[in-house]
């Protein structure tokens, strides 16, 4: 949905956005920064109309706050670019402990001024396309935020991916729905030729279910014998559901996260209350909302379950059921490792630390999670 609200602020007419449940507070970190450089969109329960400016976005006079998103902070970074204007990009303490280094590397190659590798920054453009190359074993976003941002560009430059990529369902998810607003190019041989395209309004925006939340069903319904889970599969990230599908396996005994890196904490409860094993090439979950290779394992410790972190991974054993931890848990302001925690506390209990993070993916969670009551005999 951040990215649809990102192309539907720069198409010529209306678009409406349709989705179920209640948008996160990462959706309406966008939506907030959108606004302040002059679209119009009308909120309601089940649809957003996005209404963007007549003559396009403009500079905002306040600073862009991109609360707990990277994604936000990436994209915006980026879109700010293209402007000949200095403007100000934060975020909230966890956004402020993350790197930006990668794009921001990447936007000064292309003649920008960037005031820092993380955030806050200033960020002044205009963005002056060259042939450049970008490193994408840590992260995707900054491939995505520049394919994203390449509407504005005012000649042709040549995008080339090296080292291992990670994430790849995150970029093919971009690359995919550009196509559907109107980009006309692709990935060959890990390039991508990008300049400035048409916007065009898809005669239906539908948002589809957050898949990368499936694990933390099947955790819920793991631990809870007479509870099922029931989850609707719609216009899924094909290498995200080839995780998930090994996931689901009983007796799985390694999994790897090159492309599933925002799983790696349900993904290691779950191995830990069933046969363990060994999770692989997850190194760059470590630049994630917290290092999320060292903080699932202190959060699964907490719950009395074994866990070695290892460079790219981590190391379970098995064979153990949750026990009510004796002190409080800290979410480290990760709504993911917060989710995995209330989830394990449903079965043992807990005293869990800011739980409101979880809001920023998953608004209506923890009513999810009360409403379990009423299936009690």
């Amino acid at each position: 949905m951040i990215r649809q609200l990102m192309l539907a602020s720069k198409a010529i007419q209306v678009t409406e956005i349709r989705f179920e449940g209640t948008p996160g507070e990462d959706i309406i970190s966008m939506s907030n920064c959108l606004e302040k450089m002059g679209v119009n969109i009308e909120k309601y329960p089940d649809k957003w109309k996005v209404y963007p400016p007549k003559d396009g976005l403009t500079p905002p006079n306040e600073t862009l706050y991109c609360g707990n998103s990277g994604t936000v902070a990436k994209i915006m970074t980026a879109i700010s670019a293209n402007f000949d204007r200095e403007i100000n990009i934060d975020g909230d303490a966890s956004l402020r402990s993350r790197s930006n280094a990668i794009l921001s590397s990447s936007l000064r190659k292309l003649g920008c001024q960037i005031s820092s590798d993380g955030f806050p920054c200033i960020v002044r453009g205009p963005i002056n396309p060259t042939d450049i190359e970008i490193d994408a074993s840590e992260s995707s976003q900054p491939i995505s935020a520049l394919i994203l941002s390449s509407i504005d560009f005012k000649k042709k430059m040549k995008l080339t991916i090296h080292g291992k990529e990670v994430s790849r369902g995150y970029l093919q998810l971009t690359t995919n729905i550009a196509k559907q607003w109107g980009l006309d190019t692709e990935f060959i041989d890990n390039s991508i030729t990008l300049a400035n395209w048409e916007v065009k309004t898809p005669d239906i925006v539908q948002i589809p279910s957050e898949m990368s939340l499936y694990p933390m069903a099947i955790l819920l319904d793991n631990l809870h014998e007479k509870l099922q889970v029931e989850v609707e599969s719609q216009d899924i990230d094909e290498l995200l559901l080839d995780t998930l599908e090994v996931l689901e396996n009983p007796d799985i005994t390694k999994v790897n996260l090159r492309d599933g890196s925002d799983v790696i904490t349900p993904a290691a409860a779950l191995m830990a209350i069933s046969e363990g094993g060994e999770i692989i090439g997850a190194s760059h979950t470590k630049g994630k909302e917290t290092d999320r290779i060292i903080r699932t394992c202190e959060l699964l410790e907490k719950f009395s379950l074994d866990c070695i972190p290892k460079s790219d991974g981590l190391i379970l054993s098995g064979g153990s059921y949750p026990r009510k931890p004796e002190s409080p848990i800290e979410t480290h302001m990760d709504h993911r490792l917060a989710m995995t925690a209330v989830i394990l506390a449903t079965y043992c209990g807990a005293e869990i630390k800011n739980t409101d993070i979880i809001k920023v993916t998953h608004p209506d969670f923890m009513q999810m999670i009360n409403s379990l009551k009423l299936l009690q005999p």
